[in-house]
């Protein structure tokens, strides 16, 4: 059980390494945002750290509200960059589970090696 998962980790992180380029661009647009927050909304950086957390995971509580246009360009960016990230998240997921069913499947159809 254990093995399997660790399996499936192994094709996650196969997949995160092609696309590793991509998440980090995206990270550091986030990154940007979050400054925008500091700057343009005058927030704590640990408020503008959490208010771009919240927004990019499209949870958005509403208890930190952006005032400025600034900030709530950087609002809707962060939230746009969130569900790329996801998405690129969960097809590097469904593409890990995949390769893991057919290694498995195949696995299963040898005979065992004496």
């Amino acid at each position: 059980m254990i093995s399997d998962f660790l399996q499936f980790l192994r094709h996650f992180r196969n997949g995160i390494f092609y696309v590793r380029g991509v998440l980090l661009a995206l990270l550091l647009l986030l990154s940007l945002c979050m400054l925008v927050f500091v700057f343009a909304e005058d927030m704590p950086l640990g408020e503008s750290v959490y208010l771009t957390l919240i927004t990019s995971l499209s949870i958005g509580y509403g208890d930190i509200v952006p005032a400025t246009v600034f900030g709530r360009v950087a609002s809707v960016v962060a939230g746009i960059i969130g569900v790329i990230s996801i998405g690129l998240t969960v097809a590097i997921a469904t593409r890990a589970l995949s390769q893991f069913a057919k290694e498995k499947k195949r696995e299963e159809k040898e005979p065992p090696s004496d």
